[in-house]
């Protein structure tokens, strides 16, 4: 798989024209007692390069691993303001739109992020004769009815197998649910101050770590992940600005020309802090 780091400007100029950016955002923050502060990126990181593989059609961007996290700095966080995040996000859109990019795939790894990555995905495209797309890796898989957690079994899993030598001894589950995790109504999110700290920063019991159920969460993530990819590729594009043509281009098509600068008017929504990841 090509990496934009590795990349020279030549190689890039031919390649973005034809191939999917994959840009993978993360967080650091704190993951109970048992799993490191980089779960998130660790584990987004595990599942796009799966899929890329040897895939020639798609190019990897550096991880971005920071993202809102300000419901965990009661322990330990380096977060960013959801404004901040969606600006961020925004702003790396438009540098690859830049760069000749015209398919775009954002992968998340923390619930964090969902709402600033979705806002930042519908601006480019408005703002760009571009297709942008985005994901939580989470939610193409089965397993995960009700959420991922946070530091518990889900992500323990799959650190098992990912980052094996990460994982400590087993942490400690909550007395009892947090409350943005229980449904009182259906339909029905709340929140309530200090939850996170109530239940030491882990939603569920992490267990042990199971490696092999781990494995096949990845490999089924990554399986996903290529679809999403092979769907990108196959959808045409929007015509250029000033085309006359009301058909859409190719993946060859040549790059658009950024449109400018971010409006202000953006704006970013509250994050879910249920789905957290």
């Amino acid at each position: 798989m090509p990496s934009l780091t590795s990349l020279r400007r030549q190689d890039l100029a031919e390649l973005a024209p034809r191939s999917v950016a994959v840009l993978p955002i993360g967080s650091l923050e704190q993951h109970g007692e048992h799993l490191p502060l980089g779960t998130d990126s660790l584990l987004v990181e595990a599942v796009v390069e799966r899929a890329l593989g040897e895939r020639e059609d798609a190019v990897l961007c550096p991880t971005l691993p920071y993202g809102f996290s300000g419901h965990h700095q009661f322990a330990v966080a380096l977060s960013l303001p959801p404004r901040t995040v969606l600006d961020v996000l925004s702003a790396l859109l438009d540098s690859l739109v830049a760069a000749g990019f015209r398919r775009i795939l954002v992968v998340n790894g923390h619930g964090g992020n969902i709402e600033m990555m979705s806002q930042a995905v519908k601006l480019a495209a408005l703002e760009h004769p571009i297709l942008a797309a985005c994901c939580s890796y989470w939610q193409l898989v089965t397993n995960t009815s009700g959420g991922p957690g946070h530091a518990g079994r889900f992500e323990t899993d799959l650190m098992s197998a990912a980052h094996p030598g990460l994982v400590g001894p087993e942490g400690h589950g909550p007395s009892e649910l947090p409350l943005f995790d229980q449904e009182l109504v259906p339909g029905l999110h709340l929140e309530r101050h200090g939850e996170w700290p109530r239940t030491g920063g882990v939603t569920d019991p992490p267990g042990d770590g199971d490696p092999a159920r781990g494995e096949a969460t990845l490999t089924e993530a990554a399986a996903a992940l290529g679809a999403c990819l092979d769907a990108l590729l196959a959808t045409a594009l929007p015509p250029e600005a000033g085309s006359r043509e009301g058909t859409a281009g190719t993946a060859e098509d040549t790059a658009a020309t950024p449109s400018g600068a971010v409006p202000p008017e953006r704006t970013a929504g509250a994050p879910d802090e249920g789905e957290t990841a």
